[in-house]
């Protein structure tokens, strides 16, 4: 990794079941620094309630600050970890039609996750390029100050699924492929 790099950070983002997501994102977290994982879980902070039982995930348990977010969808479950800052991943299936409508939901959804918003935004006050052009957000509800600028990427995933990610940084992390986590 060049000083660039390390200077802007990395963004991860691999692919697994959604049956122990969890568990697989607190395993590729602690990858992400090096670390073993058998300390790492993950956490959920509700912005609006406080509650644990959802909202955005944190992972505790590493000696390195990371951020992580996942999304499922029927069985399959996208992560993504960076250390650059807040990021938020959504993933869809793409059904019968609507490609289009589908691509622009997750990068609306990447931002409101990365955000840890969440859809107490309404999902219509945030605007993004449209699919065919580079991802970017073009407008945001000006009651709900951002604090960082955001970085969106487009996300190879697998045959009939749509994805992206958002992370909230001064400069934009490295996108890089990661493998499952084993285990």
């Amino acid at each position: 990794m060049d000083a660039g790099t390390a200077a802007r950070g990395r963004l991860v983002v691999a692919w697994t079941t959604a049956a122990g997501a969890d568990q697989q994102l607190a395993r590729l977290a602690a990858s992400f620094i090096g670390a073993g994982d058998g300390d790492a879980r993950i956490v959920r902070a509700c912005r609006s309630c406080g509650s644990d039982r959802h909202g955005k995930p944190y992972v505790v348990g590493l000696d390195s600050p990371v951020h992580v977010s996942l999304s499922r969808t029927g069985g399959l479950a996208a992560l993504a970890v960076t250390d650059a800052g807040p990021v938020g991943i959504d993933v869809e299936a793409l059904l019968t039609g609507g490609a289009s409508d589908v691509a622009t939901w997750v990068r609306k959804e990447s931002v409101v996750k990365a955000t840890g918003h969440g859809l107490t935004v309404d999902p219509d006050l945030v605007e993004v390029t449209p699919p065919g052009s580079a991802p970017a957000l073009i407008g945001w509800p000006e009651d709900e100050p951002l604090g960082s600028p955001v970085w969106m990427y487009d996300v190879e995933c697998p045959a009939g699924y749509v994805a992206a990610a958002a992370v909230l940084s001064d400069a934009a992390p490295e996108l890089t492929p990661g493998a499952a986590p084993e285990g």
